[in-house]
């Protein structure tokens, strides 16, 4: 082996041994975000680790989701999970920039972290009014908080790498619908066919919302597996639950209902 072949390979054991480092290095970050937030306090099996001084408000937010959690089938309550509430996006935008996700998102779940944007969900609760409800465009961190952590839960519940081989709809549909199980039954005015309504309005959704729309659906196919049809966690996570079929059995369900009224 020549010299310039032996420094070839130096170099080049040297930037793969580099590589590795950092995304070694990144791995711990996120794993371990407490020495990156002044405030931090246990809530059960859930540490809050937060910019802001941690009081009533922050007990309020956990209170409440812990509230939902105990709605959904696959919480586990002896499963511990952090919990990094992102004051600021400057904040964000240094666990976000580790994982390559975009900076302005309302939050993400990697590594038994749940990441919240705090700055960008009040934005978007501002613009939104609200609207629509049950929904992580409302502008709650509450929910954007319970559906990150639902993230730990699914993973936990149906494995990590097996979660990875689901389809996006299912994961994304399920977290939406375990936030929503506790708040929306008690809605008086609530209902899935009105929110399947709400889905199929255009003018419900302008083309900043559209982005969530997705979201919406897939948080409905979900509750109408579950609660009208009245499959289980293992059941609608099968291969046999298609989205294309569900998504129509949902709409036919829906007018057959319209119809009988």
């Amino acid at each position: 082996m020549t010299r310039i072949k032996k420094n070839l390979l130096k170099w080049l054991g040297a930037i793969v041994g580099m590589i590795i480092v950092l995304i070694l290095l990144d791995i711990y970050l996120l794993a371990i975000p407490g020495p990156f937030f002044p405030e931090e306090k246990k809530y059960g099996t859930i540490t809050v680790y937060s910019e802001k001084p941690i009081g009533q408000d922050t007990d309020s937010i956990m209170s409440e989701v812990f509230l939902r959690l105990n709605s959904v089938p696959i919480y586990d309550p002896d499963r511990n999970y952090n919990l990094c509430l992102c004051s600021t996006q400057k904040k964000f935008n240094f666990f976000a920039k580790l994982t390559k996700r975009a900076n302005r998102i309302m939050g993400f779940y990697i590594l038994g972290s749940a990441y919240i944007n705090e700055d960008f969900i009040n934005e978007l609760g501002m613009k939104t009014g609200g609207q629509p409800k049950y929904l992580t465009r409302e502008g709650s961190i509450v929910h954007v908080a319970t559906h990150e952590l639902m993230h730990g839960y699914i993973n936990n519940t149906y494995g990590y790498f097996a979660a990875r081989t689901l389809p996006e709809w299912k994961i994304e549909g399920y977290c939406e619908y375990g936030v929503n199980q506790f708040v929306a039954p008690k809605d008086i005015g609530y209902s899935i066919p009105e929110r399947v309504d709400i889905y199929l309005d255009d003018f419900q959704w302008n083309p900043i919302a559209e982005v969530h729309r997705p979201h919406y659906v897939w948080g409905l196919m979900m509750e109408y597996l579950i609660n009208v049809r009245g499959l289980k966690f293992e059941q609608v996570m099968d291969d046999n639950i298609i989205d294309e079929d569900i998504y129509k059995e949902m709409l036919d369900w829906r007018k057959s209902i319209r119809v009988s009224i």
